[in-house]
Parts: structure tokens; C-alpha cells; sequence
């Protein structure tokens, strides 16, 4: 038997780290098809972002089966075949997020074509693994989460264990990165839930950092108000699950 709370729990701010994930993934595999030489500045900063992009990944993925999955298990018995293959599909994950993290490091201080193509192609292994699983977790997963789980206990996964060892600097960039791109609807949520964190001058400083990061990064200003994760990658996938469902 379910077990649900009397009011579901706001579960908005998966989804926006799942969009800034697939956005930053796809604008790093964009930036690599590039096939002019990006220049050694440019390329560190891009092998230093996806890095920290893929960190935040598995910390985001580690403290969600921590936290949050055994609640599911537990309250939603009928969820635990779709737990079990979601816990599978994380370690594949994982062992491709390995492989783009060894890509990366020699992709820092050689820009070769060669070098460069492994790269994209160990990302977009790794993307086609970690996309559908996304979409899987926002449709099927978080719903269950929402009704089942207490806002105490969405708290405590947020302050204690997803921001726990986050350095105020850090959590300011983080917030950042969050917002980029976000619509002013949900960047409410994120205000709400990470803004009283990090009220200092701390918070501004890096806030103006990341926005010159990002322009030297992607060479283009953000735009607000649209949900960007359709690159070559994703626009890809779509085309082949529309071939399948055809079929």
C-alpha cells in the first residue's frame, strides 16, 4: 500500500537541475563539433565546466538514492522495479560520466581533432545513457516523490546532504548556473529555496564572475525564458524515438 502526505511537496527544483544539466551538456557537445581550434584559454575553461558540471551530476545523483529513493521504496512499494532499474541506469551513468572525466583531462592540454573527437563522442555515449534517464525521473519518478515524501524531509535532503558541503561561494555559483536561461516562474523557485543561503556580497562577486564566465565560454549572452536542452545530441535522440514509435 502507498503511503502519501496530505499535500504534495514542491519537487520543481529536479526538474531545473536536470535542465541545466542537459543545457550545459549540450552546449559543451555543440562547442565541440566547433572544428576550429577553440584556443587554450577557451578550451581549459570548457574542460574545467564540464568537469564541474559532471561533479555536480554525480553528487546530485549519490544524495537522491540516499535521501529520496528509500522514502519511495519505502512508501511506494509498487515503485521498487522502477527504483531498481533507475539505480541501474545511475551506475551506467556513472561509468560513462568516468569516461567523459578522462576524455576531458587530455582534451585540457591538447586540441587536436583526434582529441577533441573522442571527447564528444565519450559525451554523447554518456548523454544518451543520461537524457532518457532524466526525462524517465521528471514523468515517472518525481510524481511518486511529490506524494510521498514530507516537506521536512525535502528540506533535509536540500540543506543537509545537496548543499551540505557547499562552500557559500560555491552554493552562489551553483545558484547561477541554475538560473541561466530559467523563465522568471521558475527562477522563483530557486530564489526561494537556495537565495537565503547566500545573502552576502559573496553572492553578487560571483554572480557577476559566472555571467563573464559564461560569455567567454558559449560567446553569446543568455536568454531568459526558454528551456534549453535540445542540442545535436538531444535533437538526435528525439529523432530516433520518433522513428521507433513509428514503427
Amino acid at each position: 500500500m502507498t503511503t502519501t502526505t496530505a499535500h504534495p511537496v514542491d519537487t520543481q527544483l529536479i526538474g531545473i537541475i536536470h535542465d541545466a544539466l542537459r543545457r550545459d551538456l549540450g552546449r559543451t557537445f555543440d562547442t565541440l563539433s566547433i572544428r576550429a581550434p577553440l584556443g587554450a584559454r577557451r578550451r581549459a575553461a570548457l574542460a574545467d565546466h564540464l568537469t564541474w558540471t559532471l561533479a555536480f551530476l554525480e553528487r546530485h545523483y549519490t544524495t537522491e538514492e540516499e535521501c529520496l529513493w528509500p522514502l519511495a521504496r519505502r512508501r511506494a512499494p509498487t515503485s521498487a522495479p522502477m527504483l531498481h532499474q533507475l539505480t541501474t541506469g545511475h551506475a551506467r551513468i556513472h561509468h560513462a560520466t568516468g569516461t567523459v572525466t578522462t576524455a576531458v583531462r587530455v582534451y585540457r592540454n591538447s586540441d587536436t581533432p583526434r582529441v577533441r573527437d573522442d571527447l564528444r563522442g565519450a559525451l554523447e555515449r554518456l548523454c544518451t545513457i543520461l537524457l532518457p534517464q532524466l526525462d524517465r525521473e521528471e514523468t515517472e519518478l518525481t510524481p511518486i516523490l511529490a506524494t510521498t515524501i514530507t516537506d521536512t524531509e525535502w528540506n533535509t535532503w536540500l540543506q543537509h546532504h545537496l548543499l551540505h558541503t557547499t562552500r557559500p561561494a560555491e552554493l552562489a555559483r551553483e545558484t547561477y548556473w541554475l538560473n541561466d536561461t530559467l523563465d522568471p516562474e521558475r527562477r522563483t523557485v530557486t530564489t526561494r529555496l537556495l537565495h537565503p543561503h547566500h545573502r552576502s556580497l559573496t553572492h553578487h562577486v560571483v554572480t557577476l564572475s559566472y555571467r563573464h564566465h559564461s560569455r567567454h565560454l558559449w560567446r553569446t549572452r543568455t536568454t531568459t525564458g526558454t528551456r534549453q536542452h535540445s542540442s545535436r545530441i538531444h535533437t538526435a535522440l528525439h529523432q530516433v524515438d520518433t522513428t521507433l514509435s513509428a514503427t
